[in-house]
């Protein structure tokens, strides 16, 4: 007996190690297949740098290429803003007979007819420029596949309501029209009747429940309901009138409703249609037969396998898009082709959209500039760095394609210090609104103008910009001027004495002053902040420039570690809709998450912020709860005079227009129009009515 077991284990020993062996072969092989992999396709991008920059230099040689100046790049005054009138697209109600037409793509294939497929009251579409033609591809690019999926956001951006091209009016679109009543607590949409998905099953408001019962109030998918979705901590009521009218209640007034449903609020929840996604969810379906259909997709929970089945990469997904999903990730071109189902028509009666398919191909930044350049983009602003303005504008003629310049409704980049540091005395000190003034008055804005942006731009502090109702000239200017004398004084007046060595002044506890400029590597242009860096510097707070990656990034902000942290501007152009810059609204507000955790939780965490924060606060609650624009307007202008006091953040350079590159073919692609993320750019120009014209 003992012989078979000795017997027995050796051979189990033996097959053991061949395992081991053939394993540990396995792993090697797909190791070293991955690196090659990984080195093919970072030398095959160094190829495409280098044959780009080989056939660009000529073109930029032969081009004289010059900086641009500030007669490209006239400032925009409200007078003037208010006369561009023409160039972007329209909207209105079909009220004629129903002879449609489709795309000749569409011939082909076995579906209802057109008239049938459309709803009884489609959206009409104005192009600026003219009629069709149908057919072509629209090339775009992106860094990854999630960088694709802001085609949801900004390139099917259909909702019930849409912001207009140049950001001054809410427009129609899934719904016809809607009514605020009750002081703002109730608004009512009437829906456009029988819209299709995009597998030819009816649209209602039955799917708007779905959307608001069972994923909204569901604590799996949706663990905290969105705060434009509830009123003093009471979620909404969403109601069926009918198929096609649904009426959204609050306890209270939200006079911003509106907006935000134009902002990005409304077509989330329009993306999960009743009928296919039932099918993934536990209120209909068995908890343990969808864990089965989890684990066959590797997935641990019934919640991971309904979020992956809604999102964006599913192709199988119905959905209300121009385009919807054809070749999804992870695919070196991703391909969204035409809706036979799309709800919208020209004037004429041509089904929309125009263009037959949008391409998206991945590169990194560096590359999608250089394809930029060499006309290799049909339409397209993302990514696209404005330091290589004068190559686009050299490469334009021959390469076929425009350079747009559409007017940013941000106020350029933002120093935060952070307020809630967790170190006490550089809390102390960043706290010190004396501090933040003096670092302000230690920039020089025309030198990082001249070295950014041509000196085209306008030293600025984050706020409205002049074509805004929300506009204050005071807070624009304040502290912008160039004067380290009194920064100086105003670090010595905190008793920020200086260190006789090396300069450097010290903190209260006798320690050197020493702080960092934190920035994500989104931002590829660093010159600017490390002339920052050394004029803050030279006022005696030493300054050193950290480049993180953008994960890391959020996480050392969200953990309340950074010392000063960089971004974008958010849309100051309507400041109430996201005033993370104005006061600590959001996580966003890297100025003091402490207070925005604070502000956001109605007071169960976070930090309790200083009387002056906690009224710009009180004020922004009472705009909320403000239906008239006027009054909004008002209270707003309550917050910037705060503002303009403290100092909470330190501006740069704003005013900067925002440049698209636009193929010659081409059409009904505004000259001009407003670019921003609440409105949803290039999604408010209604990208549906772009044509590719090869004919002339």
């Amino acid at each position: 007996m003992s012989d078979s077991i000795r017997k027995f284990a050796a051979a189990f020993q033996s097959i053991g190690w061949r395992l081991l062996v053939i394993s540990s072969f396995l792993f090697l092989m797909v190791f070293f297949l991955a690196r090659i992999t990984w080195h093919l396709a970072h030398w095959g991008q160094k190829q495409d740098l280098d044959s780009f920059s080989e056939i660009l230099d000529t073109n930029l040689q032969s081009a004289a290429l010059s900086s641009p100046t500030s007669s490209d790049f006239e400032p925009l005054t409200k007078d003037k803003f208010e006369q561009m009138k023409d160039g972007v697209h329209t909207v209105g109600e079909w009220e004629q007979n129903r002879h449609f037409r489709q795309a000749p793509m569409l011939d082909q294939l076995s579906l209802p007819p057109v008239a049938e497929r459309l709803p009884l009251n489609p959206l009409v579409i104005y192009p600026p420029d003219q009629n069709g033609p149908y057919g072509g591809q629209w090339q775009r690019y992106g860094t990854s596949a999630p960088d694709v999926g802001i085609f949801r956001a900004r390139l099917a951006y259909d909702g019930l309501v849409r912001w207009g091209p140049m950001a001054q009016q809410i427009l129609p679109n899934l719904a016809v029209k809607w009514k605020v009543s009750d002081q703002g607590r109730t608004y009512t949409f009437w829906l456009r009747q029988e819209v299709h998905w995009s597998d030819g099953r009816l649209f209602s408001v039955d799917d708007i429940l779905f959307w608001y019962n069972h994923v909204i109030q569901n604590p799996q998918l949706t663990p905290t309901t969105p705060r434009e979705f509830q009123r003093d901590g009471v979620p909404m009521i969403v109601e069926k009138v009918a198929d096609h009218i649904v009426r959204f209640k609050f306890v209270s007034p939200y006079g911003l409703f509106l907006k935000a449903l134009a902002s990005g609020r409304s077509y989330p929840m329009v993306e999960y249609p009743a009928h296919y996604l039932k099918q993934f969810h536990p209120d209909f379906v068995s908890v343990e037969k969808l864990t089965d259909l989890a684990k066959k997709r590797s997935f641990d929970f019934w919640y991971q396998l309904f979020e992956d089945r809604a999102d964006w990469q599913n192709p199988e997904i119905p959905r209300l898009w121009p385009w919807i999903l054809k070749v999804a990730p992870p695919a070196q071109q991703i391909v969204f082709e035409r809706n036979p189902y799309y709800w919208k028509v020209d004037g004429a009666g041509n089904q929309l959209p125009y263009i037959d398919q949008m391409l998206f191909q991945i590169y990194d930044a560096q590359i999608i500039n250089l394809k930029a350049m060499n006309g290799e983009i049909g339409m397209q602003g993302r990514h696209l760095q404005f330091d290589n303005y004068p190559k686009f504008k050299a490469n334009s003629q021959s390469r076929g394609y425009s350079v747009r310049q559409w007017i940013s409704s941000g106020g350029g980049q933002a120093l935060a210090l952070n307020l809630n540091h967790k170190d006490p005395v550089l809390r102390s000190i960043f706290s010190d609104r004396r501090f933040r003034q003096a670092l302000s008055l230690a920039i020089d804005r025309r030198e990082l103008n001249e070295i950014a942006f041509f000196g085209i731009g306008k030293a600025c502090q984050i706020s409205p910009p002049p074509i805004s109702p929300f506009y204050s000239p005071a807070y624009e200017n304040a502290y912008t001027e160039f004067d380290p004398s009194t920064a100086n004084l105003l670090l010595d007046d905190m008793g920020l004495k200086r260190r006789k060595k090396d300069d450097i002044r010290l903190r209260p506890d006798g320690q050197p002053l020493h702080i960092r400029i934190e920035i994500a590597s989104v931002f590829l242009g660093t010159p600017m902040f490390e002339l920052i860096a050394r004029q803050w510097t030279e006022i005696g707070v030493k300054t050193e420039l950290k480049l993180e990656a953008r994960q890391l990034f959020y996480t050392r902000k969200s953990a309340l570690l950074h010392d000063v942290g960089v971004w974008g501007s958010a849309d100051e152009l309507i400041p109430v809709m996201d005033p993370r810059w104005f006061f600590p609204y959001s996580e966003e507000s890297i100025q003091g998450i402490g207070y925005a955790r604070w502000f956001q939780s109605n007071r169960l965490k976070g930090i309790e912020p200083p009387l002056e924060i906690k009224e710009c606060m009180r004020l922004y609650q009472q705009i909320e709860k403000t239906p008239e624009s006027s009054e909004q307007i008002r209270l707003f202008k309550q917050i910037i005079d705060l503002n303009q006091k403290n100092l909470w953040i330190i501006g740069t350079v704003g005013r900067i227009p925002s440049i698209f590159i636009v193929k010659e073919t081409f059409r009904n692609v505004p000259q001009i129009a407003v670019s921003g993320w609440i409105f949803r750019t290039p999604g408010s120009t209604a990208p549906e009515c772009y044509a590719i014209d090869n004919s002339s």
